[in-house]
């Protein structure tokens, strides 16, 4: 009866095995879909997402792989949006049914994210957000979908409450807001939280100014800051249209005695400061999806920042941190579920509880996900551009010893 017992339960093992084996053989490799800008507007940012995810995938692969899937290999599947909601949807749809990706990243804009995560959703396909803020992404009651980064409410939070903690500090600040916002899902989901917070605070928002994207003059929303006069604007613009805006400001010499305050996207390319005057970014504060000035201090990444600089010609910055995120994001879950499995690994990414590794490079002391798919623990800071550097000045545990910011900011006619 032992005897009979015991070829019982190696026959199971056996089988066990077997089956195990044949996972591992029919996994050789794991397809992430990335959606990203590649061209249009947003295309120099996509590309730091595209470089950032390909240095992450080039890591893991040479370390071996997914090990709880017999070493398979993680295979990046790009489509380019074009910076438009349209194809961006159809691109993800093409990833699902001709690609057949496992997984999908994207699209850093969110009037892409917000239909393109819909259409995952529908197909029951894991979507991990790369940068895109608008509240409404994580806010339908999807299962399917989960963002690292913040969301715009989180942006505009912190872009007042650093302006009340810089007000308390000094003892002075702007009871008067004025807002330059790009028409699209992400400036007008930034604006709408600006708004409840300013009626929060009591600040008066005199200047409520949404643009359509691609514009190319300036001067009409340059002339109702003039004749309205807030005391700081905010400014919610992607990469081409903040060089146009911040060259005609500048050319203009518009005065904002508590400055102008810029939230992420253009204001974080490199792109952008190639492209401006130094003088036309002089003074101006930017809602940083990581820490500019110390985004290099963890030894491990040091190696990371030199294959990011050695492709793009600077080092690695929040999009490309984020894509670079993202794929380790991907992976702690994979190796989790053990399974390419798309419920598997849905289920691994609502259970993430990331407190160490490559996955937090963008700064945040933890990943993890709430009933929504939004990770409760993304942050940002405030920068102001002092000497011609992007210093961390918000929250004021950051700042680095001896920064004082400039505040107010002294007018066009008194800087040097």
């Amino acid at each position: 009866m032992r005897l009979k017992k015991y070829f019982c339960l190696l026959a199971v093992l056996v089988l066990v095995l077997a089956m195990a084996t044949a996972s591992w053989a029919q996994v050789k490799e794991v397809k992430i879909g990335f959606v990203l800008p590649l061209s249009g507007g947003s295309a120099s940012i996509g590309l730091q997402n595209k470089t950032g995810a390909t240095l992450a995938v080039e890591q893991i692969n040479a370390f071996g792989g997914v090990a709880s899937l017999g070493g398979a290999k993680l295979k990046l599947v790009f489509a380019d949006s074009q910076t438009k909601p349209d194809i961006g949807a159809s691109e993800t749809e093409r990833l699902i049914k001709v690609e057949k990706v496992d997984i999908i990243c994207g699209a850093y804009n969110s009037a892409v994210t917000f239909p393109a995560s819909e259409v995952a959703e529908r197909y029951k396909v894991p979507w991990v957000v790369t940068g895109s803020v608008k509240d409404e992404i994580t806010e339908r009651g999807f299962k399917y979908v989960f963002r690292p980064n913040n969301k715009a409410a989180y942006d505009a939070n912190e872009q007042i409450k650093a302006i009340l903690e810089l007000t308390e500090e000094f003892g002075k600040g702007p009871k008067k807001i004025g807002m330059v916002y790009e028409a699209t899902d992400w400036g007008r989901s930034h604006a709408a939280n600006v708004k409840k917070l300013a009626k929060k605070y009591r600040l008066d928002i005199v200047l409520d100014e949404p643009c359509p994207p691609g514009q190319v003059d300036f001067s009409p929303q340059l002339l109702k800051i003039r004749a309205k006069r807030p005391e700081a604007l905010i400014i919610a613009l992607y990469t081409p249209d903040h060089i146009v805006f911040n060259k005609q400001y500048y050319g203009g010499k518009v005065d904002l005695p508590y400055g102008l305050h810029s939230v992420g996207s253009g204001a974080e390319d490199p792109t952008f400061y190639k492209s401006v005057p130094p003088k036309s970014y002089d003074l101006m504060f930017t809602q940083e999806d990581w820490q500019e000035d110390h985004s290099h201090v963890m030894g491990w990444s040091a190696m990371v920042n030199k294959k990011f600089k050695d492709i793009m010609g600077y080092g690695i910055n929040a999009y490309g941190a984020m894509g670079y995120s993202n794929v380790w994001v991907i992976y702690d879950a994979l190796e989790r579920a053990g399974s390419v499995d798309k419920d598997k690994l849905r289920d691994a990414l609502a259970s993430t509880n990331i407190t160490s590794g490559p996955a937090l490079i963008t700064g945040y002391q933890k990943i993890s996900f709430d009933k929504n798919g939004q990770n409760l623990d993304a942050h940002g800071v405030i920068s102001q551009n002092l000497n011609g550097k992007r210093t961390t000045i918000w929250p004021v545990s950051n700042r680095p010893q001896g920064v004082k910011p400039a505040w107010p900011v002294p007018k066009w006619s008194e800087r040097k």
